[in-house]
């Protein structure tokens, strides 16, 4: 699965080492896991807090050790067997709950669920940043390759505007026509120049998204990328899977469980507890009404409690809640899934057209240039900016389908994608 992958990526990044240059692909992805990264610093210390609260939980019902102190002075009356006027005492008092019936239970297993569902927040962030890197990535591609292409039309309709002065200073050219090339050249100019910035801002958004702010990555290594890969038929058994399988869906499912975990406590909040306490204390003026050690044990019965009702009411609303989000995701992953089903197949489509409209390209291309070795009147310039053009558009079919698929499989996992197009 995707997600088995992006776990087994090497996950040591701290933000302070250098990325290598060119940038692969699966050096960009590595990133995902960079436990730098404000995202994962967040929902890391929120894991810390959660682990926290469980131990603290636990301890609750351990064994407590407590030195009770008492500092006196009074006034004995004159009858009193012992006139001592210091009425100080010390207590050593070992406790420790034994039962409450439910409630201790109750709670951890909450908060045990929280932690499971933060846990699946957490793989679930990493998987979405994965495809956040990827998508940018595929972004810097596409902003090179359209400054590629821009970058040649300015050079082109620059070289026709400087010719058409020299011809005009010969009084072979009308300055309208002077005049019209040059303004072909300005919105040339503007494209070029809104091309070179898409480059530098392509690039500051996938440092940021990897956690390296400071080292915009200069060169990019070209991925090869199967755009053969087999699919299902059928979208139906890609939804069940999704809705089964997917992160999205077993976050929802932990956060349903702890729900209905919490109306436990609160229906247990009223039990009656039981716990056992030692005490051994020491006294400064002697009395028979004092006892130097006792063992007990002491229980506690709620009888009334108006706040009991409430609590449960309140319990059970956050679980029917918690229902509710889960009957819109599994909406929005029908919907998502079918959605990618179609598009992936839809780029196989535009792929095929983008590779003859390609060839064809090429070709006319070849024969431009031939015929300008042969001086014959050519179209040359055009033909290698139409070119370029095609091949950009064909690449940004290709990025968009890798990055259909790969969406697709981190809902379902790859794996059951080739299985499921195998046993067709």
């Amino acid at each position: 699965m995707t997600i088995l992958l992006c776990l087994l990526l090497p996950c040591t990044a701290t933000g302070n080492e250098v990325l290598p240059e060119p940038l692969t692909l699966a050096a960009a992805l590595a990133t995902a896991q960079n436990p730098a990264h404000y995202e994962l610093v967040e929902i890391e210390q929120r894991l810390q807090a959660l682990r926290a609260e469980l131990g603290i939980e636990k301890g609750n019902y351990g064994f407590s050790l407590d030195l009770r102190g008492q500092l006196s002075e009074v006034g004995p009356s004159d009858f009193a067997p012992d006139t001592e006027s210091n009425d100080s005492a010390a207590s050593l008092v070992l406790s420790k709950p034994l039962y409450d019936f439910g409630l201790r239970n109750a709670r951890e297993k909450v908060l045990a669920l929280q932690l499971e569902s933060l846990e699946y927040q957490r793989q679930l962030l990493i998987e979405q940043r994965r495809l956040s890197i990827l998508q940018m990535y595929f972004a810097v591609l596409n902003a090179d390759n359209n400054f590629i292409s821009e970058n040649e039309a300015l050079a082109i309709d620059f070289n026709r505007w400087d010719r058409a002065v020299e011809r005009q200073e010969l009084g072979q050219v009308a300055e309208i026509e002077v005049l019209r090339l040059q303004s072909i050249f300005e919105m040339t100019r503007q494209k070029r120049q809104l091309a070179q910035q898409q480059q530098r801002l392509t690039r500051a958004r996938l440092a940021e998204a990897m956690g390296y702010p400071q080292q915009l990555p200069s060169d990019l290594e070209i991925p090869q990328i199967d755009t053969e890969r087999a699919l299902p038929s059928e979208s139906r058994p890609i939804v069940d899977r999704a809705l089964s399988h997917s992160l999205e869906a077993q976050l929802t499912a932990a956060k349903i469980m702890a729900t209905q975990a919490a109306i436990s406590i609160a229906d247990a909040n009223d039990n009656p507890s039981l716990d056992f306490e030692v005490e051994v204390s020491s006294y400064a003026r002697d009395s028979r009404l004092r006892d130097d050690w006792r063992v007990s044990l002491l229980f506690e019965i709620p009888l009334i409690s108006g706040s009991a009702a409430p609590r449960v009411e309140l319990a059970t609303a956050l679980h029917g809640q918690a229902l509710a989000n889960q009957q819109q995701m599994h909406s929005q992953l029908r919907l998502e899934v079918l959605q990618l089903w179609e598009e992936i197949q839809q780029l196989r489509l535009e792929i095929e057209g983008r590779n003859i409209e390609r060839s064809y390209r090429e070709s006319y291309l070849d024969r431009s240039r031939a015929e300008y070795e042969l001086e014959f009147k050519t179209d040359l310039g055009d033909s290698m900016v139409l070119y370029s053009r095609s091949n950009a558009e064909r690449l940004q079919a290709v990025y968009a389908y890798e990055l259909a698929y790969q969406r697709l499989a981190a809902l379902v996992g790859e794996d059951f994608l080739n299985q499921a197009a195998s046993s067709q």
